[in-house]
């Protein structure tokens, strides 16, 4: 979960710091660790980290269910979980998603950001924002990207089809974040195709996405 070059100026602050992740959490830095995410980051400590690019699952069960005459569809376009039903009722859901990015800011910097990645969700024809639930987090909301996904990602006969999701970007602070002007140039609509059922997994993030929050909020040595 987390990361990042270091440079040698940053070696004896890097030395202490993972001993004391090693000590209260038994955690190192370079590793990925797998488990459910909001209990792995309640080991994490306070003010930590840089940087956290993320997306979780969209809770879409319903559309298999209310689009059942489309069972074929939806059974190659929907994600399948391991250990994720993706099942839940609204208010749980949503619940879990303060929760988890009220986690998210309590181990974050006051120069960090967070890349919330996230989309509309339609039920009966009404449309849910992500944004019901993060205007009730404790993360300050800074901007939102669109993510243009290059093609349509699913058919709904009384809608434009939608081809794009958005990336939230939150924060401990409205101002003061680490960012890097040139990155810039990238604009508010990134169109980057996404990737198909790479790395034994079927909702891997487009590396280019990564590279540009990266580029965007870290420098040398952050953690993300």
């Amino acid at each position: 979960m987390c990361g990042g070059k270091i440079k040698k100026t940053d070696y004896d602050y890097t030395r202490i710091f993972r001993r004391r992740i090693k000590k209260r959490e038994g955690m190192e830095i370079n590793k990925i660790y797998t488990g459910d995410n909001l209990e792995l980051l309640k080991t994490f400590p306070d003010n930590t980290i840089d940087l956290i690019v993320t997306s979780p699952n969209y809770n879409n069960w319903r559309n298999r269910r209310t689009q059942a005459s489309r069972k074929d569809f939806w059974e190659r376009t929907n994600i399948t979980y391991d250990n994720c039903t993706d099942k839940e009722d609204d208010e749980t859901y949503e619940a879990r998603q303060i929760e988890i990015i009220n986690e998210m800011v309590r181990v974050l910097k006051p120069t960090g950001t967070i890349c919330y990645n996230h989309k509309d969700r339609i039920f009966e024809f009404e449309v849910k924002s992500p944004l019901e639930w993060i205007l009730k987090t404790n993360a300050k909301y800074r901007e939102r990207i669109t993510w243009d996904r290059c093609g349509m990602q699913a058919y709904n006969p009384v809608r434009f089809y939608r081809f794009d999701e958005d990336i939230y970007i939150l924060g401990k602070e409205a101002k003061g974040f680490t960012w890097n002007k040139e990155a810039a140039k990238y604009l508010s609509i990134w169109r980057i195709v996404p990737n198909k059922n790479i790395y034994g997994h079927n909702a891997t993030f487009p590396e280019e996405l990564v590279k540009r929050c990266v580029e965007a909020f870290t420098n040398e040595g952050d953690w993300f």
